[in-house]
């Protein structure tokens, strides 16, 4: 099976050819047909670029926080979501390969995954427009220690909305920097929280929730003295997603995922991230 001249002339290496033809034989042995294991390294295409891109050895590892890169590298030359699905594929195969026989120590690709109705990726904010939805907050003229509070719980936790409307006081432990959530489906977890978060959560229970506080009582309150609705929060965050002249289709969801991508940005392990954001299966975490 000859290995496709696009792919070869990106590097013209001979331990690269050497590996490749390995490979080949290796899908050969699988029983592949022709098609397919041409398939396979003309979908390595786009990877080797990025590659030389960031002058980076196909034969090394390609770190965590490179793979949204690579992934939007793909997505930007606006390939058909079917195609990105199976370049992905191949990428992984090959991955594989070079973690199972010795070349690589660790093969993050594991960690890719593509949303199949989507034609992006999931929106990531990035820290510096946290910071700056956290000022505009701050800006606004009435009082807002709560919904500071809010999007910097959201932030440092990963929760999800109708998780942060749904605590009480009672599920705050000050003392170990805990919060015990009843996620979906009756799930009990811990999380941490941050120390900002931290922060503006006592800062918003001393100055708006003056006189005895009850475990039982609601943490965020609206108006009326109810807890806030899931529906309210979404749109108290649009409002200020929208000051801050942000990117129109961020919502509370883009600060859920963008605490997650974050983490995993730095290096956290993803069945940690997993366990924080509540997922029952790692597919749901994954890039």
């Amino acid at each position: 099976n000859k290995i496709p001249e696009k792919l070869l002339s990106i590097f013209r290496d001979k331990k690269i050819l050497e590996v490749l033809n390995k490979y080949t034989e290796y899908l050969q042995s699988k029983s592949l047909s022709e098609n397919t294991i041409r398939n396979y390294l003309y979908d390595l295409t786009e990877y080797f670029d990025y590659c030389k891109l960031i002058n980076l050895s196909p034969l090394k590892s390609l770190d965590q926080d490179k793979l949204r890169p690579m992934l939007s590298y793909i997505l930007n030359k606006g390939i058909k979501q079917s195609s990105v699905v199976r370049k992905v594929s191949a990428i992984k195969s090959f991955s594989s390969y070079l973690e199972r026989f010795g070349y690589i120590e660790k093969n993050y690709t594991d960690l890719l995954s593509i949303p199949k109705n989507t034609k992006s990726l999931p929106k990531v904010m990035g820290n510096t427009e946290i910071e700056n939805l956290i000022k505009t907050i701050n800006r606004y003229p009435k009082d807002t220690t709560r919904d500071e509070a809010l999007v910097e719980l959201i932030y440092s936790t990963g929760l999800r909305v109708s998780e942060v409307t749904g605590l009480t006081i009672g599920n705050i432990d000050f003392e170990r920097s805990e919060i015990r959530i009843i996620g979906k489906g009756n799930k009990e977890r811990v999380v941490i929280i941050g120390k900002k978060a931290e922060e503006k959560i006592r800062k918003y229970l001393a100055k708006s929730r003056k006189g005895i506080l009850i475990n039982s009582n609601p943490l965020f309150l609206n108006k009326l003295g109810t807890a806030l609705s899931p529906r309210s929060v979404q749109r108290l965050i649009k409002k200020y997603l929208i000051m801050s002249g942000m990117d129109s289709n961020y919502s509370t969801h883009t600060i859920r995922h963008s605490f997650a991508t974050h983490m995993m940005d730095g290096g956290a392990d993803l069945k940690v991230i997993q366990q924080l954001l509540g997922h029952s299966s790692p597919e749901t975490t994954k890039v």
